[in-house]
Formats: C-alpha cells, structure tokens, sequence
C-alpha cells in the first residue's frame, strides 16, 4: 500500500541547486517510490553555526516502502554525494534529506521521528511543503500545514528562481 510522503532537501556546499536536482534525479530511481511533484526552491539562513545559506525545497513522493526503509535510502544518497555523518551538528552540507510528514502517520524510534520533530519550527521546511500541501494536517498538532505557518515568526526565508530544478508544482520527469 502506498502513501504520499513529503520529503525536505536542503543544501549549503557548491552548488546548491545542482545537489538539490542531483538528490532528486537520485530519489526518482527508488524503486517503489514515485516522485510526485516540488515546490518552489528557498533561500534560508542557517540554523547552527556560522555558515553559508541553504537552499531548500520539499518533494512529494508517492511511496510503498516502509518509512524506515525509505530512510535508509535516503541516508545512503546522502552519503553518495558526500555527506559525512560525523559532521558538525548543524552544520554545513551538500545535501540533507528530511522525511517531514508520512500521509497522517507519526513514527517515532530511535532512527526517525516522522513528523519530523523541528518542521512546526522551521520556515524553511513550512514554505515550501504549504506550496505543495497547505490543507495537510500534522497528526501530532492536529493543525495543517498553513495554520503553522501562520504561527511561525517571521524568519530569513525567501523564494529563489530556480535554473535547474523543475518548474514549481509541476510533475517531475525522469
């Protein structure tokens, strides 16, 4: 049985739009994952210590793996485009791959909290997962994905023309 999962990307080193499309082309060949459609990209400050702004988006997967699963392959493509995990706590990446929200679920184990514990917190997952799914509901807050984003302060969030990733709200192709 498969479910709509909605995944944040993110990234800090080279360039950032390329990882970006890069962790998408990746994802796109998951086998039983269909990669629905992507928001818009964003421009964040960073969370943690000095370092350059990210850019951010939010894909939407249709997905019959199990969430763990999927997290390992997630992981795995992180590692691929050379993420280290012992790397400094928040701190700079080429690529971050976030599961935020599992069509209603809430997983909690040692390896993944889904929601992802910090997304009523972050603008930068908020922006861009309310372009794709406003009327989604946080299982845990019980408050869709628009009414955190009007509760959030104001944060270095803004929308960026993209180059190379695919149009706003449109289907991605392989």
């Amino acid at each position: 049985m498969s479910a709509t999962v909605y995944v944040g990307l993110g990234s800090n080193e080279g360039d950032r739009e390329a990882q970006l499309v890069s962790a998408l082309e990746a994802m796109s060949r998951i086998d039983a994952v269909a990669v629905l459609r992507c928001s818009s990209l964003f421009e964040s400050a960073p969370v943690g210590p000095p370092q350059p702004h990210y850019l951010n988006a939010v894909v939407e997967l249709e997905c019959s793996l199990p969430p763990q699963r999927l997290l390992c392959i997630l992981k795995q493509i992180e590692r691929d485009m050379g993420r280290h995990p012992a790397g400094q706590r928040w701190g700079p990446r080429p690529i971050d791959l976030d599961i935020l929200l599992w069509e209603g679920e809430v997983v909690a184990d040692p390896n993944l909290q889904v929601p992802h514990l910090e997304l009523h917190k972050r603008r930068f997952a908020l922006e861009p997962l309310a372009e794709l799914a406003p009327d989604a509901e946080h299982p845990v807050l019980r408050m869709t994905v628009s009414e955190l984003l009007t509760q959030l302060a104001p944060q270095d969030v803004r929308r960026c023309v993209a180059t190379q990733w695919p149009e706003t709200l449109l289907p991605v192709t392989e």
